[in-house]
């Protein structure tokens, strides 16, 4: 496997963007391509630019296989995603069958937390621990739970959806059509509800007058600007989402003791500003024994875990390595 023209390609599908990845099977990055998913709704025209990208790796190098990480609910075994709440066009998708069409290549697919866990298995925080924890913060929140140097699946491999912990009763409408999940509280989407929220109450805040009202301006990365600056409702909206993080991952931590839960995700920089006081409160939830054991750490993959992940799936599923699952 160390021949560069004899690689994996891994996908990772979500609602924002594509991030596609040649890597072997040590999950050495040799060439990717990042684009905008765009309509969600339009399977086809998502295809298409998927198939762009396939093309043009097939044309440089010899592809042995294709990963798919895919945000939703995923039967990896028949190579389908049942649904999946920020991409439209996948439901009850046969999404292996379609790609293994467009490229000719052996291909399988995977939850998008589950194949940034495998990432971290291999070349991240994961390396040497037995049992972790896997969660992502973005437009979505993801999870993961790896026992014994396996991922834990369940009998729909839907086991580690923490983002789907209900949190509170009758709260907001999550998108997998449930109430007061944990996504709803202290995802992306769900930290920007609040603050507008707070602005329409009268709230006042220095972030109004630099969009000058246009609300459609204001987005995290913003918010977390503005709550660097000592902005109080900004600070007000991320410690929103912080206080729900930091009661989901108590009961991660009572409920699993882990060695380690691994935190990644674009959301994890936005915040940044109030990321010590996940430390600060944790105590008070978690039981003193297993919270004095596990080390919650940041993700050092960037972007590029599921994808990468989702690469040395496939190459592994194509050379029958199957101790992992």
């Amino acid at each position: 496997m160390k021949d560069k023209n004899a690689l994996g390609i891994g996908i990772d599908l979500g609602g924002t963007k594509i991030l596609v990845s040649l890597v072997d099977i040590s999950g050495n990055i040799f060439d990717s391509k990042k684009f905008e998913t765009g309509d969600t709704d339009n399977g086809s025209v998502v295809l298409e630019k998927i198939s762009s990208a396939l093309k043009n790796f097939k044309n440089k190098y010899t592809i042995l296989s294709i990963g798919i990480g895919s945000a939703g609910f995923v039967d990896y075994k028949h190579g389908i995603i049942h649904s999946s709440p920020n991409i439209k066009f996948l439901n009850e998708y046969h999404i292996v069958e379609e790609v293994r069409k467009l490229a000719g290549v052996e291909t399988y697919v995977d939850n998008d937390v589950k194949m940034g866990a495998f990432a971290e298995l291999h070349l991240g925080e994961g390396r040497g621990v037995d049992d972790f924890v896997f969660i992502t913060f973005g437009t979505g929140i993801g999870g993961a739970i790896v026992v014994g140097r396996k991922i834990v699946r369940g009998i729909d491999n839907l086991a580690g959806e923490i983002g789907h912990l209900a949190l509170v009763k009758d709260g907001y409408v999550c998108g997998c059509g449930k109430k007061g999940h944990f996504e709803t509280l202290s995802s992306g989407p769900a930290i920007k509800r609040y603050f507008i929220e707070q602005l329409s109450c009268g709230r006042a805040t220095k972030v109004f007058d630099f969009v000058k009202g246009d609300l459609s301006l204001i987005d995290v990365p913003l918010i977390a600007k503005f709550a660097k600056q000592g902005d109080e409702l900004s600070l007000e909206a991320l410690n929103y989402a912080m206080h729900y993080i930091t009661i989901v991952i108590s009961y991660i931590i009572n409920l699993l003791n882990p060695q380690k839960i691994i935190l990644g995700g674009g959301l994890l920089e936005g915040l940044e500003p109030v990321y010590d006081n996940l430390f600060d409160e944790i105590g008070k939830y978690a039981l003193d024994i297993p919270l004095k054991s596990v080390k919650i750490v940041k993700s050092k993959l960037g972007e590029n875990a599921v994808s990468v992940g989702a690469g040395i799936f496939g190459l592994m599923k194509k050379n029958n390595i199957d101790e992992l699952w």
